[in-house]
């Protein structure tokens, strides 16, 4: 019965740290170009000035849960965009934008 356990926690082990690494590869490692180009779009929407705004100054950080990229827009302000899965290793991101 012990070496029974003791397997399956093995097993459960080694998938867990599989699920992690791919979250990580998922989600901080992968090419994100699309995503930032969706997230600029929704702050130059939300600042009201469409492709005509100018951005100034731009700061992302990326999690394994989640995207925040941050916007200087000239003459409007900053605005930070909040991406997340709807699954945390899969799905289509969603984004927030909001004035910060």
């Amino acid at each position: 019965m012990k070496n029974g356990l003791r397997g399956a926690f093995r097993v459960v082990t080694i998938v867990l740290l599989l699920v992690a690494i791919w979250t990580a590869y998922a989600n901080v490692f992968s090419d994100d170009t699309d995503l930032r180009a969706q997230a600029g779009t929704m702050a130059r929407q939300q600042a009201g000035c469409g492709d005509k705004c100018k951005v100034v100054g731009m700061h992302g950080s990326r999690g394994m849960l989640e995207e925040s990229i941050d916007y200087e827009i000239d003459g409007k302000g900053a605005f930070v965009v909040t991406c997340r899965r709807a699954y945390v290793i899969a799905g289509e991101y969603a984004c927030d934008a909001r004035k910060r």
